[in-house]
């Protein structure tokens, strides 16, 4: 099943919720994949894209989502 990306706007949502709850100083964890089979720690904030694929950034990133329409997290 594919899964719907999150945007910038539903990170920050979700971000002001676990604020909130209490959760603001806690480590985050990523999911290796779409269907949550493993998580890692999330190391860096955005990036450039530029900057994370040295200035050759493929015609179209993972997921087929259009170049123009993602910014890198991670």
């Amino acid at each position: 099943m594919q899964r719907k990306g999150i945007t910038v706007n539903k990170l920050f949502d979700l971000c002001k919720e676990q604020r909130k709850l209490g959760n603001g100083n806690k480590t985050i964890l990523i999911s290796d994949d779409d269907e949550g089979n493993g998580y890692h720690t999330l190391f860096f904030g955005f990036s450039p894209k530029e900057d994370v694929f040295g200035g050759q950034f493929p015609p179209m990133a993972h997921d087929n989502n259009e170049n123009e329409n993602v910014i890198v997290l991670g």
